[in-house]
C-alpha cells in the first residue's frame, strides 16, 4: 500500500514539472542564451623594462602609447620595475609561467637571464633581417650564447665623467683626464658643503659596471681583481674616501640618487651613465654641464654600458617580432639616443649632439663606436656583481679597511662565480 502511495507521488511530480516546462515554452519566458560578441579582445604585449628616471620611462611609454595607436595593433603595457627587485620579478613570473612578451634588461644581465632560459632564441630573426651588420661586433657579445642571439643591442649609454663647467671655471681646473687629474681637480673644486667627486654604488650591477670601467683603464681584468690592476682601483677609491673628496653616503645611491646630488650642487663632479645628461636637462640646472671620458689610470677606456632587448619564451611570438621591428628601426633609435642624450645604438644612426648644448665631442662617440669592449659575458652575473658590491661597501664604510684582504675575498667569490658559469 505505501508502495502505491509513492508511485503515485512520483507520477504527480513528473507531471507537474512537465506542466511547467510547457508554461514557461509556450509563455515564452525561457532564457534565450546571449549572442556571442563578434569583436574579439584585443591582445596586449607586455614589456619588462627596469626603473630609470621619469624622463626616461616617458619615452618608452610614449613608445609604447604610439605604437598602440596603430590600426590592428596590440596594446602595449609597460611593466617599470626598480634594478633591485629585477631579478626577484623575472624568477617569480618563470615560475608562473608568466614572464611579460618582450624584456629590457642591462647588457651585463642578459647572459644570466639566457641562462635562466627566460629569453628565446632570435637567431633565424637576425638572420632574416641582416640585423648585426647595423650595429657594432662588440655590441652582441652579451647577446649571445653558444652561437645563438637572444637579444639585440637597445642603447648605447657608457660611463662618463660630468662636471661642473662654472664651478671648474670659476676655481681654474682643467678637466681631469687620468687618475692624477681626478685627485687634484676634486681637491680644488671641493668647497664647504659641495664634495669634490660622486659616485653611485648603491645597486650591485651600477657600481659592479664601475668597477670595470675603472679597472680595465689599469690593464686589469675581472679574473684578477686582487691583482696590480684591482689595487689600485680599491687605492683610488680609499684616497678619495679618506680625503673627505668623495661622500660616504654614496654607498646608498643609485645613479639617480646621484645625477640629483649633483644638481642640487652637493658635488662638484660625477662619474655616471651618459643618459643622466636627460635628467640635468630636463631639471634645467642653473649652471653649465661638460661632459668627457671618464678619466683612466694606465690607457683610455671605452666599454658598452647599456641596454639589450629580448623576447621571452612565453611571448606572443609574432606580434613581439613586429614590435621588435618598430623598436629597433633606425629612425626610433635614433629618437631613442635624442631623447635619453645617448649615443645612438646602431653605427650608421646619427645624431646631432652639438644642439643639446651639451659638449659631448664627436671625438668621444667615435671612440665609443670603434673602441667600445663589452663587459664579460658571464651567466653569474648576478652572483658576481653581488660580491663586487660587498666589496666596495666594506671599503667605503668600515674607518681602517684592509684593501688587499677585500680584494683576495671579492677575488675568490668572483672565481667561484665564473667556474660556475
Amino acid at each position: 500500500m505505501k508502495m502505491f502511495h509513492v508511485n503515485i507521488l512520483l507520477s504527480l511530480g513528473v507531471v507537474l514539472v512537465l506542466f511547467l516546462l510547457i508554461s514557461n515554452y509556450t509563455g515564452n519566458s525561457i532564457k534565450q542564451p546571449r549572442a556571442v560578441s563578434q569583436k574579439a579582445e584585443r591582445k596586449v604585449l607586455r614589456i619588462l623594462s627596469p626603473y630609470e628616471s621619469a624622463e626616461n620611462s616617458k619615452l618608452l611609454q610614449d613608445i609604447a602609447d604610439q605604437y598602440s595607436r596603430i590600426e590592428n595593433n596590440p596594446k602595449v603595457e609597460i611593466d617599470f620595475i626598480s634594478k633591485n627587485d629585477f631579478k626577484k620579478e623575472i624568477c617569480l613570473n618563470l615560475d608562473q609561467n608568466h614572464l611579460a612578451d618582450l624584456i629590457i634588461c642591462d647588457n651585463s644581465i642578459m647572459p644570466a637571464l639566457i641562462n635562466l632560459n627566460v629569453l628565446r632564441d632570435l637567431s633565424g630573426y637576425i638572420d632574416e633581417t641582416s640585423k648585426v651588420s647595423h650595429y657594432s661586433l662588440g655590441q652582441w657579445n652579451n647577446t649571445r650564447s653558444d652561437g645563438k642571439y637572444y637579444g639585440i643591442p637597445f642603447t648605447c649609454d657608457p660611463y662618463v665623467l660630468i662636471w661642473n663647467k662654472s664651478l671648474f671655471e670659476k676655481s681654474g681646473v682643467p678637466v681631469p683626464k687620468t687618475w692624477e687629474d681626478l685627485k687634484a681637480a676634486a681637491r680644488r673644486v671641493q668647497k664647504v658643503g659641495i664634495y669634490g667627486i660622486g659616485i653611485g654604488a648603491g645597486q650591485p650591477e651600477e657600481i659592479t659596471a664601475l668597477i670595470l670601467q675603472l679597472l680595465y683603464s689599469t690593464g686589469g681584468s675581472i679574473r684578477e681583481i686582487n691583482g696590480e690592476g684591482g689595487i689600485k682601483v680599491f687605492e683610488l677609491l680609499y684616497f678619495l674616501k679618506t680625503n673627505k673628496l668623495l661622500p660616504v653616503q654614496c654607498i646608498n645611491w643609485n645613479q639617480l640618487d646621484l645625477t640629483n646630488k649633483f644638481l642640487d650642487g652637493e658635488i662638484a663632479m660625477m662619474i655616471n651613465n651618459l643618459s643622466a645628461l636627460s635628467v640635468i636637462k630636463m631639471n634645467h640646472a642653473d649652471f653649465q654641464v661638460g661632459v668627457a671620458a671618464v678619466p683612466y689610470e694606465k690607457k683610455e677606456n671605452y666599454m658598452f654600458h647599456g641596454k639589450n632587448i629580448g623576447i621571452s619564451v612565453t611571448a606572443d611570438y609574432a606580434a613581439s617580432v613586429k614590435f621588435l621591428d618598430y623598436i629597433t628601426d633606425k629612425s626610433m633609435a635614433e629618437r631613442i639616443a635624442e631623447a635619453t642624450e645617448t649615443i645612438p645604438v646602431q653605427v650608421d644612426a646619427d645624431y646631432d649632439f652639438n644642439n643639446d648644448g651639451y659638449a659631448v665631442s664627436r671625438e668621444f662617440i667615435q671612440k665609443q663606436k670603434e673602441h667600445g669592449i663589452a663587459k664579460s659575458s658571464l651567466n653569474s652575473w648576478f652572483d658576481i656583481s653581488a660580491a663586487i658590491s660587498d666589496g666596495i661597501y666594506q671599503l667605503l664604510s668600515e674607518t681602517e679597511p684592509s684593501l688587499h684582504s677585500i680584494a683576495d675575498s671579492m677575488q675568490d667569490k668572483v672565481r667561484i662565480g665564473i667556474i660556475e658559469n
